[in-house]
């Protein structure tokens, strides 16, 4: 290794930058679950949570879901984002209770400030009616695996 890049890594463990550095994402089966259930119990409103997960040998691993107050109708939600800075947020989730899982305007802005990964779910709420998109909403694929955390 040289010099150059043993400061690289440094620099990249100092400032938490390599939770940026990813190829591919896993969601847990269980956290899947916990979505779709989600959907289901708040339709007709939307619900929002965020993505809990870890950087480990280039795979993004999202383990968890984490959860802060809301408001929500139809149309909208409307979260109190209020996680401390070291918390292993690394993206969000929400509902759309209608046929469509594309990202409005409003999801667009709101990826480009919260996190790597977001995810949404549209009526009838299965596991195939997920997507994907990074923060400039664009579609990324990810992967399930039936391990827990």
């Amino acid at each position: 290794m040289t010099f150059y890049k043993k400061i690289i890594d440094w620099l990249k463990k100092l400032f938490e930058l390599e939770k940026y550095d990813f190829e591919r994402i896993i969601f847990t089966k269980e956290v899947i679950e916990a979505i779709i259930e989600l959907a289901r119990m708040t339709s007709p409103n939307e619900f929002i949570a965020f993505l809990q997960g870890k950087v480990r040998k280039r795979t993004l691993r999202i383990h968890g879901l984490a959860y802060q107050e809301y408001f929500a109708n139809e149309n909208s939600t409307l979260a109190k984002i209020n996680f401390p800075l070291t918390s292993s947020i690394v993206g969000s989730v929400h509902s759309h209770p209608g046929p469509s899982n594309k990202p409005s305007r409003a999801d667009l802005h709101f990826f480009s400030k919260r996190g790597m990964v977001h995810l949404i779910i549209k009526k009838p709420y299965t596991e195939k009616d997920i997507q994907a998109y990074d923060a400039k909403g664009n579609k990324i694929m990810f992967e399930i695996t039936p391990e827990t955390s």
